[in-house]
């Protein structure tokens, strides 16, 4: 089979975050939530800082939408811009997070709002996803329960080096089995779960090798090789292109990370490529960014 290669080409993410500690002068903190190492409020606090109510703020403009080795097009476009902004309000390790996206070709819309809990090397979350296309935001029936889907993860990092992640959707309209005749037989509570290590070299870069996959039938975000009809690659989950079963690996990634410091703004450079063995895709990926 001829396999497709999409080039995924510029991620910008500005982000912008404060964590400050009033008990201690000039303690204060600046990370980005959406890198995959924080440093975390508990961190903050081994330094002699109280637990305290803390925000962050921020936006990303990306080239492609991706999650656990699928572009979120819904489409299969090779160039899909979205908007990503979000914020976030916490107290000591305990945070609240509302995230929204908007894909710019495709019209894919997905708004999260994530509890979540972070301490140390752990990280533990509670979020609900809700998402559609076509429609401008406020024109969408938020309480739909065909859209939405109710999914907890847990991360813990060994060594400050190997990141273990585990995802388990527990409520989403799609992520049944069904029996031969067409009904349910029960909950696939589709999962997926990731490990990624990371070597520094040299002091000159960040080398991140990372595998994912789904451990069983996962009917909720699990799909094969997408159909090409009418010109267009199409991936859906009905009879033309049903889920997967089984065990299958959708993510494998290779990442490149540089972090330069231009007086109080830091920016990192990623330069990475993904494959999805089982959607038999490519993705190359430059990401770049900046935190304040």
């Amino acid at each position: 089979m001829k396999l497709k290669l999409i080039i995924t080409t510029i991620i910008i993410a500005f982000t912008t975050t404060a964590v400050k500690c009033p008990a201690t002068e000039g303690c204060t903190l600046t990370t980005s939530p959406s890198d995959t190492e924080t440093t975390t409020i508990a961190d903050v606090e081994d330094d002699g800082c109280e637990w305290d109510f803390w925000w962050s703020a921020g936006a990303n403009i990306t080239s492609n939408y991706m999650w656990r080795g699928y572009d979120q097009s819904y489409y299969g476009n090779m160039f899909d811009p979205a908007i990503q902004p979000s914020v976030t309000l916490g107290f000591g390790a305990f945070y609240v997070d509302l995230w929204y996206n908007y894909s710019t070709a495709s019209t894919y819309q997905e708004f999260d709002m994530t509890l979540g809990f972070d301490y140390k090397n752990l990280s533990i979350t509670l979020y609900d996803v809700w998402c559609d296309y076509g429609k401008a935001f406020w024109q969408n029936d938020f309480l739909d329960d065909k859209n939405h889907s109710l999914t907890a993860t847990i991360e813990y990092t060994l060594f400050d080096r190997l990141r273990l992640h585990w995802g388990t959707t527990f409520l989403h309209a799609s992520d049944w089995l069904y029996n031969e005749d067409g009904s349910k037989r029960r909950r696939a509570f589709s999962s997926y779960f990731e490990v990624e290590y990371t070597q520094p070299v040299k002091g000159l870069f960040d080398i991140s090798v990372a595998a994912g996959a789904s451990p069983w039938t996962g009917p909720f975000w699990t799909a094969g090789p997408q159909i090409l009809e009418d010109g267009e690659y199409l991936l859906e989950y009905d009879a033309k292109n049903p889920p997967v079963k089984g065990f299958n690996v959708t993510n494998l990634s290779l990442m490149l990370t540089k972090e330069f410091e231009v007086g109080a703004a830091s920016i990192p450079l990623n330069v990475g490529y993904i494959y999805n063995p089982t959607s038999k895709r490519h993705y190359a990926l430059i990401k770049t960014g900046i935190s304040f």
